[in-house]
């Protein structure tokens, strides 16, 4: 069984710091302002401080991964073409074995995330992974993340759709990096931590934009990120 529909569709803290060069750019949904920053900018206003732990965000944001929930949600793969995952394939456990194992490949890789994770990795930063994905007692996105992005052992956390705030507090994580309004609210509410906002994909954006206001709490939103 496979992923037969390769679509792109749907799938903490403190502002950066005054000196940092933003440009403000137009949220064409809402004809709201919002800030931009670049990778570079970002790694500009860390230098001179040491080592961190960074935070990435899976779905949306460090993988385009809404070919699978498509599939998941769609699929005429059971009997008499009903789905295979049942009536709520988010609340099937076969389901959520899937995406944490076989349907791992499908993951694609945003060159953004790629280049966010370079940048900490190049400064001697730990960059971890914190998604409210539900967990399975085996998972192969660790594997993944370790093959895509050269990083041995990364330390990948499910919040099983709780908050993301006592992880990043746990976790003493000082950069986070999200696409939905949960990520960056969840970043605000810890206690060290400075959110950037990635950007969802057009073609994602057509069936998911819900949750998602960039700006909205005075992030700054990293530049081409929706690639």
């Amino acid at each position: 069984m496979g992923v037969a529909v390769l679509m792109i569709l749907c799938a903490g803290c403190a502002t950066t710091a005054d000196d940092i060069r933003v440009d403000a750019t137009p949220d064409a949904a809402s004809g709201e302002s919002y800030t931009t920053i670049s990778v570079n900018e970002i790694a500009e206003s860390l230098a001179g401080g040491g080592p961190i732990i960074a935070g990435l965000d899976l779905d949306s944001t460090t993988f385009y991964t809404d070919s699978v929930y498509y599939y998941g949600m769609t699929n005429i793969d059971g009997p008499d073409n009903t789905n295979i995952f049942g009536d709520n394939p988010e609340q099937n456990p076969e389901f959520v074995r899937a995406i944490n194992n076989e349907f791992v490949g499908y993951y694609m890789p945003k060159n953004a995330a790629a280049n966010v994770i370079r940048m900490h990795r190049e400064r001697g930063d730990m960059v971890i992974f914190i998604t409210k994905k539900h967990s399975s007692p085996e998972e192969r996105i660790s594997d993944y993340i370790s093959v895509i992005f050269g990083i041995e052992n990364p330390k990948v956390i499910f919040t099983n759709g709780t908050s993301k705030t006592p992880y990043i507090n746990e976790e003493n994580v000082s950069v986070y990096y999200g696409d939905s309004d949960g990520d960056i609210t969840d970043s605000l509410s810890a206690d060290n931590c400075t959110p950037y906002r990635f950007m969802r994909n057009k073609m994602t954006l057509q069936y998911n934009n819900l949750n998602y206001s960039l700006g909205q709490y005075g992030e700054s939103v990293v530049e081409n990120s929706d690639y």
